[in-house]
């Protein structure tokens, strides 16, 4: 079965839409890649001008939860019901691109990009997906969940704050997999059940997945905030100031710290990339004046902006053939 560079299962199948056995195909290509690891559920190929339908998805496996990377053109399909596709599990996608649409005899539940949609698997769905659907998906064992009563799904907006941190938490399964796959899951359930719940919980097992949210919060608000601060992330992240510090007291340095460095990282590349002045990218990022950019500079780089600047002009030495040594 193809894998990635991490070795996590892969499928990647290719296939014509208006071949007399289109689904047969896709149907056996799917079960030769995946095997068992990614169950194949009843799919449907609708007859579309376009030539051929394409999925890809990677998968990474933390003990009986499973994660995915997911690529789909446009297809139907039957998932969940008694005995049916992953009946056992409560299915959560985040839509990135596209459109996912699910249909129960009560229920239509659509998930356009920008919307997290949970679903109890038990029940019988009917899905349709739109040509070029990004999502990352995440099943976990509906035995181990607290769902609401009575409720077949919930559908919320992915930019709440217990949203990006399961997403940022689950990416991170996805690129590094879990080193301690008990703790792992753990993790993943709270922050599952914060979504449910609409709240971020203060348990040290969910800093790591809290000090990244806030990390990618950050790098949107460096520039265009210049007000920044622990209460204000905090704010935006739902969670209180005290639970922001203790998650990054773990790091190697305070919330304001990494703040100072990235506005510092980002000043120094425009020093040589742009045709501002010291005094200017200063203010641009939010330093009192230049002599405090200047000194938090230095401080951090052992040099002054003046000197980085005169360093990256001066002319390097050449050999005999004119490369630089």
């Amino acid at each position: 079965m193809p894998s990635d560079a991490r070795g996590h299962p892969v499928i990647d199948i290719t296939v014509p839409y208006h071949h007399d056995r289109a689904n047969d195909l896709l149907a056996d290509q799917w079960r030769a890649q995946a095997g068992d690891l990614v169950p194949f559920p009843p799919l449907t190929l609708p007859r579309l001008g376009r030539e051929s339908y394409s999925v890809r998805i990677r998968q990474v496996a933390v003990l009986d939860l499973a994660i995915e990377d997911q690529y789909t053109d446009a297809v139907l399909g039957r998932t969940g019901g008694e005995n049916g596709h992953i009946a056992d599990r409560v299915v959560t996608h985040f839509t990135l691109r596209g459109s996912w649409r699910f249909r129960t005899e009560r229920e239509d539940l659509a998930a356009p990009s920008g919307r997290v949609c949970v679903r109890r698997n038990d029940l019988p769905w009917n899905f349709e997906v739109e040509h070029g659907t990004c999502a990352v998906m995440l099943s976990l064992p509906i035995q181990d969940l607290q769902l609401p009563a009575r409720a077949a799904s919930i559908n919320a907006d992915m930019s709440s704050p217990a949203a990006r941190l399961l997403l940022a938490h689950v990416r991170t399964c996805l690129e590094l997999g879990g080193s301690d796959a008990a703790t792992t899951r753990s993790a993943t359930i709270e922050l599952f059940q914060g979504l449910v719940n609409d709240q971020v919980s203060d348990d040290p097992r969910l800093h790591s997945a809290l000090v990244r949210t806030a990390k990618g919060l950050i790098e949107t608000r460096l520039l265009v905030d210049p007000d920044l601060s622990p209460n204000t992330i905090a704010a935006a992240l739902n969670v209180s100031p005290r639970t922001l510090h203790r998650a990054f007291s773990g790091e190697r340095m305070s919330v304001m710290g990494y703040v100072r460095e990235r506005r510092l990282e980002r000043a120094k590349s425009e020093l040589t990339s742009t045709s501002w002045t010291i005094s200017e990218i200063a203010a641009r990022w939010n330093f009192a004046d230049s002599s405090h950019f200047t000194k938090a500079f230095k401080r951090t780089f052992g040099v002054s902006p003046t000197r980085h600047v005169a360093f990256r002009a001066e002319p390097r030495e050449t050999g005999p053939i004119g490369d630089a040594v």
